[in-house]
């Protein structure tokens, strides 16, 4: 017991307030959460690459004004556009005219494809005489159009290339009269490579021709070269008549029509522009057939008979065709194949559309009640619905992009 002095307070001693300056710094490190590290941009990006959905890329470029900037990044959308293709979000019928069918609920890209639907332009009325286009083709994000001019006897149809989204178009001159003699020709494809990572992605349009004598042409149009040319191939004798109107299917960077009796298909390749015959035997050919890539770089084949989707595979030899006989690989199961009567509608970006009538209508000129629409992803070989529609759409063409800020210009 002290005399005349007073008890030293002992929770003043230890009061943070009235430490030392080094005690407050000290507790004010210690209390601290640490500090976040600031990763540079190359890093986020390979980073974000990683990502498989689009959905999930667009919610990271919320997040912060940092992620927003390298999301955004021309540079890494090509490459993210490389690593993971943009989802299917519906499809054109072929001669229609601004027809989009977008996928529907539950499909997984039912929002993305109303809220395209409704910033894009389909009816392509940025083009000069609007109103007079239709589609013929759709690859990668872009729309090939045809209008046939006032003379149709002489002149060859008008065409564009053009970006429904972002509201750009380029014109594609017409064949020079020295390679194509008519200017009555078959069926357009488009090729709108999205395999390029760091640079824009070059057009390519074909233009078949079916000649007499059993000689088969093809005009190419290159964006790199701004030029057509002509192919031509005579190795079609004894295998009829080219079905040049009928849909035609994709392996990757090739296209396939059928012969008009259905046991062989006519393939092009649009990398080494050579011409092959792949032969489908009996009985085979007597179902709907569609020319696909397998795994390990094999052909494959899909045969559909009602609702029975098998696959049979054989090796690709050097020039594409393969001696081997079909092997069956797999039967895909199908939705509700006890309801519907399935058939091949088109095809593109990696998926086949199936069109699906109910049972109990013999066509779809009967049927009244809607049309089923279901897409096969052929990297999985998974079937989904994707919309229904109220009419028959004959060779469609399936539409692939990205939502903005994620997509960028293609034309």
């Amino acid at each position: 017991m002290s005399c005349g002095g007073q008890q030293p307070n002992r929770r003043a001693q230890n009061s943070p307030t009235l430490a030392s300056p080094h005690r407050r710094r000290a507790v004010s490190e210690a209390g601290d959460p640490p500090s976040l590290p600031v990763l540079p941009d190359e890093v986020l990006g390979d980073i974000f690459l990683c990502l498989e959905a689009a959905n999930d890329l667009a919610r990271v470029s919320s997040a912060c004004k940092s992620f927003r900037r390298v999301v955004c990044d021309p540079q890494f959308l090509r490459r993210f556009r490389f690593l993971h293709p943009p989802p299917v979000l519906g499809f054109f019928g072929s001669w229609e005219s601004g027809g989009f069918h977008h996928a529907e609920p539950p499909h997984r890209s039912a929002s993305a494809a109303r809220a395209i639907a409704q910033a894009t332009d389909f009816a392509c009325s940025f083009l000069p005489n609007p109103g007079t286009w239709k589609i013929r083709d759709a690859s990668d994000g872009r729309l090939l159009l045809c209008s046939r001019p006032a003379d149709t006897k002489t002149a060859f149809m008008d065409l564009v290339v053009c970006d429904p989204l972002h509201r750009r178009y380029v014109r594609i001159p017409p064949i020079p009269k020295d390679l194509a003699s008519s200017s009555c020709l078959g069926p357009l494809s488009l090729l709108a490579a999205s395999g390029v990572e760091e640079e824009e992605s070059p057009l390519g349009v074909i233009c078949m021709d079916k000649q007499l004598g059993g000689k088969v042409s093809a005009f190419v149009f290159s964006s790199a070269t701004g030029k057509w040319r002509g192919i031509t191939f005579e190795g079609w004798r004894g295998n009829g008549g080219v079905i040049l109107t009928c849909c035609r299917y994709y392996a990757p960077r090739s296209l396939c029509w059928k012969s008009e009796a259905f046991s062989c298909v006519f393939m092009l390749d649009a990398c080494k522009m050579e011409f092959s015959v792949v032969r489908i035997r009996r009985p085979l050919h007597y179902r709907q057939c569609a020319i696909v890539e397998a795994e390990e770089g094999r052909l494959g084949l899909l045969t559909l008979d009602g609702c029975i989707l098998d696959l049979y595979c054989k090796a690709r030899e050097d020039n594409g065709v393969g001696s081997e006989e079909w092997k069956h690989e797999r039967t895909i199961p199908l939705p509700n194949s006890g309801e519907y009567a399935f058939g091949f509608s088109g095809a593109g970006e990696g998926y086949i559309l199936l069109e699906a009538i109910p049972l109990g209508f013999a066509s779809t000129l009967q049927c009244r009640v809607g049309l089923h629409y279901f897409i096969l992803k052929l990297k999985t070989f998974l079937v989904e619905r994707l919309c229904v529609s109220g009419r028959h759409i004959d060779s469609a063409c399936l539409y692939a992009n990205f939502l903005p800020p994620l997509s960028l210009p293609v034309v």
